[in-house]
């Protein structure tokens, strides 16, 4: 019973402190922030034409009669709709006028996404230990923190992406109970089954749709959409050649072939619905009333990719890609000074929007992701393992978000904060290498609990191998891991007890860092004391 309660109680004090440091003095610069300038302004006038208008100036105070000063004149956004409609969310509870308005609807998003990331934490581990520590070091994760107080894109996208990627592990659990892995020293019993090419993917559709949200938001979205299609297909080819099956290159194609077939129109109808808006109200941005909405369409999005190519014009918080793991060059979003003469109690005052990260939580993401290569590379070697599945599984989620940029960055306005879709699962990453070094258990399930039908004809000699090698019968199903093996119950205790200083020295951080995150006043020589790397000031 006492478990029980735990189970509930800890992640719900996650939530609670993700929703303190996200919706604390929220309205907190009371002025549009950063790129607030464009996506609030296309927000609320999308609330009122269907599609975004044009504005007066570039001024971001919305005091008054500015926050409804927009025209009638259809914008280019170059960016799609649904990001903006979510922020439109906020605007309709707490108006135009406020940064409540503009921000709660993402505030709520990042409370989600850590919701979102200890239920995936726990499908891949079956650890509620890994699950809450997970969740915590997103929510003192100070890119995260920030991009969930900022009325930008970025914290829906990371949302949209989470959802996607736990819905492609329930996918893996689905498929993984309709497929078997005999053993593969038994060559003396019956034919191993085929694997089945399976057309029902609930789980899958779920995971398109999710990720059409995503590239409804920002057309990155459509990068772990292709990420996870192409995880899916290399598993389900491993499956089929681990069962020795017939013929297994080609039907791990065809399943491929059929997976994109289920995923690729439900991504496609979600992203075509975002645009519903603009199809519905002749008047915006490359549309003409008479015409037909779908070449107009085509057009505008050219338009669009036109503009992400061409944009070239230097800026000062530009970040490249390979920076971003480490966070070198966070992007200033928002400065103010003021002296005594304004009422500052010290000699000089400084108020900062900036998403310095929370050092212990962002490289030590980077150091354990570099650690679950390493227990891929080392374990894959032995056969079956869902330690590899999950760590690979995590680690693609990771490079879905950053190597493309990293690939293809052919412009100079890119920027640090487009790493926030990295957060949760480097959090993950992070939860899973501290779990293994305290020897927690994890117990990943890839069947989710049901056998395979034709399972049985293998299980007897499955069995004996098990004793002998350490696997079950199932295979991947089911095993327990732990961390490395050996040492003495206290040098465990030391572990144990190191690991635990350290997650209380990140909380410690996010307390230090918040005014940074919060753009809370200041002292300006507390702003300079977390200027710890060139690239912050």
């Amino acid at each position: 019973m006492r478990n029980r309660w735990l189970h509930w109680l800890a992640p719900a004090l996650v939530l609670a402190i993700a929703a303190a440091l996200r919706f604390w003095a929220l309205g907190r610069p009371g002025v549009l922030v950063f790129d607030e300038l464009y996506y609030v302004r296309d927000a609320i006038s999308q609330l009122a034409h269907g599609y975004p208008t044009t504005w007066p100036d570039d001024e971001p105070d919305m005091s008054g009669s500015r926050a409804l000063g927009f025209s009638d004149e259809p914008s280019n956004a170059v960016h799609p709709p649904l990001g903006k409609w979510l922020i439109g969310l906020g605007v309709l509870v707490f108006g135009p006028g406020s940064g409540w308005g503009w921000r709660s609807a993402v505030a709520l998003a990042g409370v989600l996404t850590v919701a979102v990331t200890m239920r995936l934490g726990w499908r891949i581990t079956r650890s509620v230990v890994v699950a809450c520590t997970a969740g915590l070091l997103l929510a003192i994760d100070g890119v995260h923190v920030v991009l969930t107080r900022v009325g930008l894109l970025d914290g829906f996208l990371t949302l949209a992406v989470a959802i996607g990627a736990l819905c492609v592990w329930r996918d893996i659990e689905w498929t993984g109970a309709r497929a078997t892995t005999p053993d593969q020293r038994d060559r003396s019993g019956p034919p191993p089954p085929r694997v089945p090419v399976l057309w029902r993917r609930p789980w899958l559709l779920a995971a398109a749709g999710a990720f059409g949200a995503a590239a409804s938001i920002k057309w990155s979205g459509l990068y772990p959409l292709a990420a996870f299609l192409v995880f899916i297909t290399v598993r389900d080819l491993v499956v089929r050649l681990r069962a020795r099956e017939r013929h297994a290159v080609p039907r791990a194609a065809w399943q491929a072939v059929v997976a994109g077939l289920v995923a690729l129109p439900a991504a496609v109808l979600v992203y075509v619905a975002s645009w519903a808006g603009w199809i519905l109200n002749p008047g915006g941005w490359s549309r003409t009333a008479g015409e037909a909405w779908w070449p107009a369409l085509l057009q505008y999005h050219a338009e669009m990719l036109d503009w992400h190519r061409s944009l070239s014009a230097p800026h000062p918080y530009a970040s490249h890609p390979l920076t971003w793991p480490l966070a070198l060059r966070p992007t200033g979003m928002y400065e103010s000074r003021w002296g005594s003469d304004a009422g500052c109690p010290w000699s000089a005052c400084a108020a900062v929007v900036s998403p310095l990260p929370n050092p212990l939580v962002t490289w030590g993401g980077a150091i354990a992701l570099i650690a679950l290569v390493c227990v891929i590379v080392f374990r894959a070697r032995r056969g079956p393992d869902p330690l590899v599945t999950a760590s690979a599984f995590v680690v693609v989620g990771y490079l879905s978000g950053w190597l493309p940029w990293v690939l293809t960055v052919s412009r100079s306005a890119v920027f640090q904060f487009y790493a926030v879709v990295l957060t949760p699962f480097s959090a993950i990453a992070l939860a899973m290498g501290l779990a293994l070094l305290c020897r927690v258990r994890m117990r990943p399930r890839l069947s989710a609990g049901e056998p395979h039908p034709a399972a049985s004809a293998a299980g007897d000699a499955a069995a004996s191998h098990a004793a002998a090698s350490g696997v079950t019968a199932a295979s991947e199903h089911g095993r327990e891991f732990e961390g490395p093996g050996g040492g003495s119950p206290e040098t465990l205790l030391g572990i144990r007890i190191a690991v635990a200083l350290y997650v209380v020295a990140c909380i410690a951080l996010a307390v230090l860092f918040l005014p940074v995150w919060s753009g809370a006043p200041m002292a300006e020589w507390f702003w300079r004391a977390h200027q710890w790397v060139p690239g912050w000031q």
